[in-house]
């Protein structure tokens, strides 16, 4: 009887041990072919991300999302997209640099032993950009706008331009840019007044007016088809005409001509673009002709002979202070100004003057780079190594220098634009599209592309 007890426990612990390693080997089974299942789906969603990315790169917008087929071409579509057992979402994120994102494709799945994750990252590069040299820039492309009004500036975000030009009907245009070569007008507005600057963030066009009664003006572009004025503001005094705007968070810094020491610089608190309000104001009664905003300072070109550049301190926007200035050299006032890391260019006539802004209290100049005709406007890149310049020069409207090293800036390109009077008074760099939109005095090409070659 112990004998048989015996022999019935080992062999009852052998079959146990059988069906456990059965089971097991099963779970291990079907665990294996659910993640390689996954690492399949992975690497399609990668690969269908390239695909979308090689239609357009300026399809690759950061997000999330699921992918579909739809007429055997991959797209984007929602958050997420599920097959079986199998969720599955592909992230867009910036890479090093404008021409480059990263992707990455998720995996998530219940496979009986509890939730499992499998996720595969790649880049993606806009080669086509990035073989492209701006020292053999071309002009490819352009849109004639109903009447010869000149265009004065430009703004871009995503697939669209947005052009405000001096007077006319209309004034302010929407432009699809999707296609460089072959800018299309998608929509436009007249507004009351004269548009002098525009400044593009979100659903909202930023309008700077010379009209000293609605000094600024903002733009629901949100149907690009359909611009819709939504509010003006009407800043202090009877002059200050608006020159040029910039808008960081809630609030459009607002730069101004000479206006009896009365809001050259005025904040107006845009949390509602629907009815902005004044928060602040720097008075110092000379012209404010242009405006750029980084880490809690406006710094702005000026009309004074001996304070062309202004640094003023907005980390409380109702009580702006001057942080400091930089007398650069000659007379000729200070018209256009954009920024890069710690350093700002300034535009004064021929001159682009480089100005370390590391310590904003002290501004350095670091170098001067004499342009071919009187600069209107300037742009750089993502990666701060090329200037764009908007010239007033009949044979070199458009210029690019490159300014890898700011102290050492050089030219890269000049590009005479067709036509006598095709001055152009604004520039704008696509991110995207690696493009510049030129915003033109000529009569047939108000908007105009330049491109690398």
């Amino acid at each position: 009887m112990v004998e048989l007890l015996l022999a019935v426990a080992v062999f009852a612990i052998l079959v146990t041990g059988l069906i456990g390693a059965l089971v097991y080997g099963r779970a291990s089974t079907d665990d294996a072919g659910n993640r390689a299942r996954a690492a399949l789906l992975a690497d399609e969603g990668l690969e269908a991300a390239r695909s979308i990315g090689r239609a357009a790169f300026a399809n690759l917008v950061n997000g999330t999302y699921g992918i579909v087929q739809s007429g055997n071409i991959w797209t984007f579509s929602g958050t997420n997209d599920v097959s079986g057992i199998y969720t599955r979402q592909v992230t867009v994120a910036s890479g090093i640099d404008a021409n480059h994102k990263t992707i990455t494709s998720t995996i998530t799945w219940n496979g009986g032993t509890g939730n499992d994750t499998l996720t595969a990252v790649t880049q993606i590069d806009n080669w086509v950009a990035s073989t492209k040299l701006w020292s053999a820039a071309t002009q490819p492309g352009a849109l004639d706008l109903s009447s010869t009004n000149d265009a004065t500036k430009v703004a871009i975000a995503g697939n669209y331009a947005y052009v405000a030009r001096n007077t006319g009907t209309p004034n302010f245009a929407v432009v699809n840019i999707s296609t460089p070569a072959t800018p299309v007008l998608t929509g436009s507005l007249t507004l009351a007044g004269n548009p002098s600057n525009v400044f593009v963030k979100g659903n909202y066009a930023y309008v700077s007016n010379t009209s000293t009664t609605g000094e600024l003006q903002i733009i629901d572009i949100s149907t690009p088809a359909t611009p819709v004025l939504k509010s003006t503001f009407n800043a202090a005094g009877t002059a200050g005409a608006g020159k040029g705007v910039y808008v960081v968070g809630n609030y459009a810094y607002l730069a101004r001509a000479a206006n009896t020491a009365t809001g050259e610089l005025t904040i107006v608190d845009v949390s509602n673009p629907l009815s902005p309000v004044l928060k602040g104001a720097y008075n110092n009664n000379v012209n404010m002709n242009e405006v750029y905003v980084a880490n809690n300072y406006a710094y702005l070109a000026s009309g004074a002979d001996t304070t062309e550049l202004l640094v003023i301190n907005v980390s409380l926007p109702a009580s702006p202070v001057l942080a400091g200035s930089l007398d650069l050299t000659g007379t000729t006032d200070a018209t256009t100004i954009t920024g890069q890391g710690t350093v700002v260019y300034v535009g004064q006539g021929t001159a682009l003057s480089a100005v370390n802004v590391a310590n904003p209290a002290l501004p350095a100049l670091l170098n001067t780079f004499t342009a071919a005709g009187v600069i209107n406007d300037v742009a750089v890149d993502l990666n701060g190594t090329f200037a764009f310049l908007g010239t007033a020069s009949t044979t070199g409207e458009f210029q690019a220098v490159t300014i890898t090293t700011p102290s050492a800036m050089t030219l890269s390109k000049t590009l005479d634009i067709t036509g006598t009077t095709s001055t152009i008074n604004g520039v704008a760099y696509s991110t995207s599209q690696n493009v510049v939109i030129g915003a033109s005095a000529a009569d047939t090409l108000e908007a105009l592309v330049v491109r690398p070659n």
